[in-house]
């Protein structure tokens, strides 16, 4: 008998090899290798049952066949829904849907809005669609809306997209989150001045639709859009503040302060994608700190991308937000801590300087990609975040104290406003001179080729640090 034969395997690593293998079945119905059934699901399962022995030569295969056929089968039916697009395609349409982002006002004045819940010709859809209208109306997130135009096919994270379309607000948003946010909002205008109060609100509550145009473009040139969206980075920033500020209390006192962020962040921003991939992270390495667990980074974020990749299969076949998503988590949680340990030893970095790894962490892992897709490199980037988003956190903190006062303490909102403001007039005022320099943005496209190579660096250079710093992810601080 061999005793390798029945060597048995870490429940972690099985878990990992089924998420990548989900992956890879949801990329093969994509290039159009294999279409599959429901008795493939069925097969699956099947196959499941033989890794409850954990033996090597049964478990290994089981799970990389069943992740394989699971998500063969359910981008198949993804794939036949969506097949239902195509002969509508450059035909007028009627879209019912319910936005699902802020609207925002686009170069030549039209309403530009995401929406999502798509009925279409009184047909439940999946995915989500761009609609843009010259209409003069007050749309808001929440609201369901109907859509008269001319379909045409979608891109990037878009499915399909009606332009000018001739849109009727049925029903508005009634969610109390809603209400609150918009109460919440009025109270920091009124104490901060614009554009400083929206920059503050882009922070705290992905409030970028009241951003001023002359800021938003300024943000692009220095690759900060990402700073002023609802995004993983902000709940990240909370969660880890709320870590460094609770650390001395219990681990339950800790757990549930930290859930208690994230439920509330999600229900003032909503549950976009990116904010959806953040609390699904987040919430998994608070649960299993609370039992005593660690959970290694690489699984974390491997296994988040297959349960969301499963939810919507669209995220892995054309959301760039979704590969970037992940590549900055893949920077904060993989490489940052390689960084830290390389410039600390095993001192804790100060909070502000922490931050500042992580975000240059993750700039560098989402380049390559974003040079790919865009064309676009922000040279000024790096330097820009460096010295912007370390006060992030800060700047959310006083922007909630501004509001809250503003609700109840009005008088004295005004005097809590100064630090805000001057702190926000330093972000603006920065941003826009550092946007000025002709060489802040450059055309820079790189191949697929030359995309492969840099990663290919990257991950050269995280070995490399691995080995130096010998740092153990399942032993690190949380």
């Amino acid at each position: 008998m061999l005793i390798w034969r029945y060597r048995k395997v870490r429940r972690t690593t099985l878990i990992s090899l089924w998420s990548l293998a989900i992956l890879a079945g949801l990329g093969t119905v994509q290039i159009g290798l294999f279409n599959t059934s429901l008795t493939i699901l069925m097969f699956s399962g099947m196959l499941l049952f033989f890794c409850l022995k954990k033996w090597w030569l049964l478990s290994i295969p089981a799970v990389i066949i069943s992740g394989l056929l699971l998500g063969i089968w359910r981008g198949s039916v993804i794939q036949q829904q969506l097949n239902f697009y195509k002969p509508l395609v450059n035909h007028k349409v009627t879209l019912q849907s319910v936005i699902r982002d802020d609207p925002t006002i686009g170069n030549r004045g039209q309403i530009d809005m995401r929406v999502e819940q798509l009925v279409l010709n009184d047909n439940p859809m999946p995915g989500s669609a761009r609609i843009t209208s010259l209409q003069q109306l007050q749309p808001r997130r929440g609201d369901t809306i109907k859509a008269i135009g001319k379909l045409r096919e979608g891109f990037g994270g878009y499915q399909i997209e009606i332009i000018y379309a001739k849109v009727q607000i049925i029903t508005e948003g009634t969610a109390w989150s809603e209400k609150i946010r918009r109460i919440f909002s009025t109270a920091v205008f009124a104490n901060i001045p614009d554009p400083q109060a929206s920059l503050g609100l882009g922070f705290l509550i992905g409030l970028k639709a009241m951003l001023p145009k002359t800021l938003d473009d300024q943000l692009k040139v220095l690759g900060l859009t990402h700073i002023v969206v609802a995004s993983g980075y902000n709940l990240t920033v909370l969660v880890r503040a709320a870590r460094r500020l609770s650390k001395r209390r219990s681990k339950f006192q800790t757990t549930a302060l930290s859930s208690l962020m994230i439920a509330g962040f999600l229900a003032i921003t909503g549950f976009s994608s990116s904010m959806s991939r953040a609390a699904l992270v987040s919430g998994l390495s608070i649960l299993a700190g609370y039992y005593g667990r660690q959970i290694h980074p690489l699984l974390l974020i491997v296994f988040t991308a297959a349960a969301t990749a499963l939810v919507s299969p669209l995220y892995i076949w054309s959301d760039v937000g979704w590969y970037l998503s992940f590549l900055s988590f893949g920077g904060v949680l993989l490489l940052g801590p390689l960084a830290e340990r390389r410039l600390f030893g095993q001192s804790e970095p100060p909070l502000l300087v922490q931050i500042a790894i992580e975000t240059t962490s993750a700039q560098i892992v989402t380049l390559p990609l974003i040079m790919f897709v865009f064309g676009q490199f922000s040279t000024l980037s790096l330097i820009s975040n460096m010295l912007i988003e370390p006060f992030i956190p800060l700047a959310m903190l006083l922007t909630f104290i501004v509001g809250i006062v503003g609700l109840t303490l009005p008088a004295l909102a005004p005097l809590v406003g100064l630090p805000t403001t001057l702190l926000l007039d330093y972000m603006t005022n920065l941003s826009g001179w550092l946007s000025k320099a002709p060489w802040a943005q450059l055309p820079i496209t790189i191949s697929a080729t030359g995309m492969i190579i840099f990663y290919g660096l990257i991950l050269t250079t995280g070995y490399v640090l691995f080995k130096q710093t010998k740092y153990n992810y399942l032993e690190a601080r949380t």
